[in-house]
């Protein structure tokens, strides 16, 4: 199994655009309906790894994930974060710090922003690694499904096992 080795780890990050929090039970209304709302578009991001969100997923599923979440957070076993906008308050997203099933990486990178959000997408990505590289110590981040194509990624990890 592949452990996250972080110099340090943050339970949320802010600047002029984002807030990031610890991914956790007490956002899971707001998170739901972002989830929801971006499904289908979700479902084709994640494809190869999971099928999520299902198309009926409740608000109670999404609040015990959230807190399955929040247990790996706390037992440093992978870190998740939701977005929020500053400007608005909003919640936009969710971020996904895990450890790299690649020798080649220290940590394997996912996020999504809300359909309405797409065009902070590439200042999330840049914003994402430089706090890991730069904060966590995590130098090598794959940005798996944006610099790294998903069916790249998992070809690559089926040749490493």
């Amino acid at each position: 199994m592949s452990v996250l080795r972080p110099r340090a780890v943050f339970d949320e990050y802010e600047d002029a655009t984002f807030k990031l929090v610890m991914l956790e039970p007490s956002v899971a209304l707001q998170d739901y309906e972002v989830v929801m709302r971006n499904q289908v578009r979700l479902r084709a991001f994640f494809k190869g790894i999971m099928n999520w969100p299902k198309a009926d997923m409740t608000l109670a599923e999404n609040t015990a994930s959230l807190a399955h979440h929040q247990s790996e957070f706390e037992q440093r076993e992978a870190f998740a974060f939701s977005v929020f906008k500053i400007l608005s308050g909003a919640c936009i997203g969710s971020v996904y710090v895990d450890a790299s099933r690649s020798i080649e990486f220290d940590c394997e990178l996912y996020f999504w922003l809300d359909e309405k959000e797409l065009q902070l997408e590439q200042q999330l990505a840049n914003t994402l690694c430089d706090w890991l590289q730069q904060d966590w110590g995590l130098s090598r981040v794959a940005l798996v499904g944006r610099e790294i194509p998903l069916s790249d990624w998992l070809m690559d990890i089926k040749a490493q096992s």
